[in-house]
């Protein structure tokens, strides 16, 4: 069964977050559509050809696969939201508040959640 997937214009906002974690930076590009949502995302974390850097990438293109599809942003934020597979690491929000990323895909779903409730 094929699912419709949401077309991609050939150009798209985008915006890129540095979080750190335990094995460094770990940078989230969201791009999004012309109504503020998301459509795909990237992430980088550690070197390329890495384990970490084929992890994030594999990782975002599901991720922005659920997206083209119509997977409600809430529910991929929801199944990547607390996943931990290293040590909690301590970040500061451009607005002062504290919080932790437990891995991967809690790190992208915290970048994600910014955009529940800025979406038209």
């Amino acid at each position: 069964m094929t699912t419709a997937t949401r077309g991609r214009p050939r150009t798209l906002e985008s915006v890129t977050t540095r979080l750190q974690t335990e094995h460094g930076a770990l940078y989230v590009t969201v791009s999004l559509d012309a109504g503020g949502r998301p459509v795909e995302v990237f992430g980088r974390l550690g070197k390329a050809g890495g384990f970490e850097h084929g992890v994030a990438e594999l990782a975002c293109r599901l991720i922005s696969l659920h997206l083209r599809r119509g997977t409600p942003l809430e529910e991929v934020v929801a199944q990547c939201r607390g996943v931990q597979e290293m040590q909690p690491w301590p970040n500061v929000l451009p607005d002062g508040r504290h919080t932790y990323v437990l891995g991967l895909g809690d790190g992208v779903a915290q970048v994600l959640q910014e955009y529940l409730g800025h979406a038209a």
